[in-house]
């Protein structure tokens, strides 16, 4: 079908942060003494790609984490196999907990296509699974941010996330979802009308009706003269923040 186009060791025993002050507990790691907090290894993929982070550190970040490292199902050998999970999008979790940003995401020329949103989306649904919730504020913050950085080109011919994007994380993600409600906004507000009414949309739509049940409210908003997310984002921050 045609596209649309601090100074001391964190304390892994503690309860996880469960507010924005965890951002700041990320940030003192950059002067954090790690001697005494023990590494553990991560194995990632049906290749085994082997990761080793400070259990204290990915302990505070994620409650997924916690329970394998020090909870009820610790792991004695302080190893962890995730073979469902991507090595490659693992990376960018990594590079999150020890630098605090999405500094390689955040640096890739927009324009590389559909990819990078489908990297963005994946990166938001292995957050959700270990509990990131900082994590998944930041993966929709750099959504945001792409968007804008893509208006401030020279022209508007870019790819928007295309319909293997929107099936992926519906497969992937439960109602509700910030994730979902990103999307749907995004196809409402930026992707034109007549596309809507293709015979190869409405069939498209028809087999992901998920999809296509939550896009009339966010048009109602549209043509009642409400203004679009991607300008202020108050109401949409309100909404998704969990």
């Amino acid at each position: 079908m045609e596209a649309p186009t601090e100074s001391s060791i964190v304390d892994v025993n503690s309860k996880v942060p469960d507010t924005d002050t965890a951002t700041s507990s990320l940030k003192q790691y950059d002067n954090v003494y790690f001697g005494d907090n023990p590494i553990v290894q991560l194995k990632l993929g049906a290749v085994g790609k082997i990761f080793y982070v400070h259990q204290g550190l990915i302990c505070e970040s994620s409650p997924f984490f916690r329970a394998a490292f020090t909870g009820g199902f610790k792991e004695n050998s302080g190893s962890i196999n995730l073979e469902e999970d991507d090595p490659d999008i693992f990376g960018h979790i990594v590079q999150w907990l020890y630098r605090g940003k999405l500094e390689t995401l955040s640096k890739v020329e927009v324009d590389t296509g559909f990819d990078y949103w489908m990297k963005l989306f994946q990166l938001y649904v292995l957050a959700d699974k270990y509990g990131m919730r900082l994590l998944k504020n930041a993966v929709m913050d750099l959504l945001f941010q792409t968007r804008d950085r893509r208006k401030n080109k020279e022209t508007e011919t870019h790819k928007p996330p295309q319909q293997s994007c929107v099936t992926y994380v519906y497969e992937n993600t439960a109602p509700g979802s910030q994730l979902r409600r990103f999307l749907v906004i995004y196809y409402v507000w930026h992707i034109k009308l007549e596309w809507f009414n293709l015979s190869s949309t409405i069939e498209w739509l028809e087999a992901n009706p998920a999809f296509g049940a939550e896009l009339p409210q966010a048009f109602a908003s549209r043509t009642t003269g409400a203004s679009s997310p991607f300008y202020d984002r108050s109401s949409f921050n309100k909404s998704i923040r969990d």
